[in-house]
């Protein structure tokens, strides 16, 4: 029997193998063994638990059916044919308690006596029609903003009641760099997607901002088919040929928070708008950093004029100097010739969107042709400019610190001092630049929301 199992381990190797191998490999045959043998006891002992453990089907016989003699059938048939003929009430089954006592009421520890407040309401009898709960609209309670509506915002995912979508519509958004009109095209259509499925339960708002900001309305509204149409209208003509961008809009700067002398990418103003209208949601798309002009307050004109005065003082002798020696200087008159122009046909506006802080290319009329003609100028020769003082300093841009000061007066102002809490700010960068990027991705940390980079709009 040795030689037989030799014989078998050797045709397998197992014999050809150095002993320190064969003892590592029965080690681990036995280790197999012993795990599997573990595995078997547990999974078997949770089987043998599982079924003593397991409630036992009882068949309990029913009850056996109650028959009627064929006389008393008759008689209980027409019993019932008198009770439903006579005019007396049907009688109505009763629920007995078996125990009254073990319902009986708690002792009540109080002096009865009549309560009188200085509240009492008078009711007077009145007639006429009134309107149910649901104003006959359809919209209901839910339709004032009692409704809770879920939204997809560029594949940030999140819920809202009081919705306010804040779009960029500078015309930034249009470069070929970053899409082009067909790429913003690709945006208003998922804008649009966003407005389709919000709830009618909710209330949102739609505002567009660049150089200027506009409201679709002054206050949230129903999320109605009718204001969706409404807000879809709202954003389409923007950024197509011959409106180009905004440069005017209806909504103002705040009285509340930083005092604000223009710019471009004017998030501030339509973000103040969203927070004057109390939204918990704020949803923005964005190509770049907000560019806020500080405005020229009091304190800087009067250090302006005491630096003014002092220049000139200090330079009074130069001014006169210069009056003296080119004021009454006459000049010399000098013949230039102007040569002509050829007729030029009228010109359609351009297609094309202008570049970012240009004027858009809005054509021109049909110009006729000139003929070349003399004009007579004077000339003062190298006379030097008059000495003029140095102009008032710029007051510069809005810091990202500036924003944050602006935003925190804001949500005091219409949040906290109202017991409300602040509205979630998600933010969507399009092809934004690293600058933009990191405030747009602050100001959604700040306001416990999402930041996400779009680079391209399927």
């Amino acid at each position: 029997m040795k030689a037989e199992w030799e014989a078998m381990l050797s045709g397998i190797g197992f014999l050809k193998l150095s002993q320190r191998r064969r003892k590592q490999l029965t080690t681990l045959l036995l280790v197999s063994l012993g795990l599997h043998l573990i595995a078997l006891g547990i999974f078997g002992g949770v089987v043998v638990m599982r079924a003593l453990r397991e409630e036992k089907t009882v068949f309990v016989a029913p009850p056996p059916m109650k028959t009627y003699e064929p006389r008393k059938l008759e008689h209980k048939v027409k019993v019932q044919k008198q009770q439903r003929s006579s005019s007396r009430p049907t009688m109505v089954p009763r629920l007995l308690a078996a125990k009254p006592t073990d319902f009986a009421l708690p002792e009540i520890k109080a002096n009865p006596k009549v309560v009188k407040t200085t509240f009492q309401p008078k009711f007077k009898a009145i007639s006429g029609a009134g309107l149910g709960v649901g104003l006959g609209t359809g919209y209901g309670l839910g339709g004032f903003g009692a409704g809770v509506s879920a939204f997809n915002f560029f594949g940030i995912r999140g819920r809202g009641d009081r919705i306010a979508i804040l779009m960029d519509v500078s015309v930034s958004m249009v470069h070929e760099e970053i899409g082009g009109i067909e790429g913003f095209e690709r945006v208003k259509r998922r804008i649009e997607q966003v407005i389709d499925a919000l709830s009618e339960a909710a209330l949102f708002n739609v505002i567009v901002f660049a150089e200027a900001a506009s409201a679709m309305d002054s206050q949230l509204v129903i999320a109605s088919p009718a204001n969706k149409t409404r807000a879809k209208l709202f954003i389409r003509p923007y950024n197509t040929p011959g409106n180009w961008g905004l440069t005017q809009g209806n909504l103002n700067p705040s009285k509340i928070g930083l005092p604000a002398g223009g710019g471009t990418t004017r998030l501030d103003l339509a973000l103040t708008a969203a927070f004057e209208q109390e939204a918990d949601t704020i949803l923005i798309i964005s190509d770049g950093l907000p560019r806020v002009r500080k405005p020229v307050t009091d304190a800087m004109r009067r250090t302006y004029e005491e630096m003014r005065q002092k220049w000139y003082e200090e330079n009074r002798s130069r001014i006169e100097d210069w009056d003296r020696r080119y004021a009454g200087d006459p000049g010399e008159e000098v013949r230039i010739w102007v040569p002509p122009k050829p007729a030029q046909p009228a010109r359609p506006p351009s297609n094309k969107p202008p570049r970012e802080g240009e004027a858009p290319d809005m054509g021109s009329p049909a110009r006729p042709a000139e003929p070349g003609h003399w004009i007579t100028r004077r000339v003062y020769g190298n006379r030097p400019p008059r000495p003029a003082p140095p102009p008032m300093p710029d007051p510069g841009w809005w810091t990202l610190n500036d924003f944050a000061e602006h935003f925190r007066i804001l949500h005091e102002t219409y949040y906290i001092k109202k017991g409300k809490k602040l509205p979630v700010v998600h933010c969507i960068g399009y092809q934004i630049d690293e600058e933009g990027g990191n405030f747009l991705k602050g100001l959604a940390r700040l306001y416990k929301g999402q930041y996400r980079r779009v680079s391209r709009v399927d």
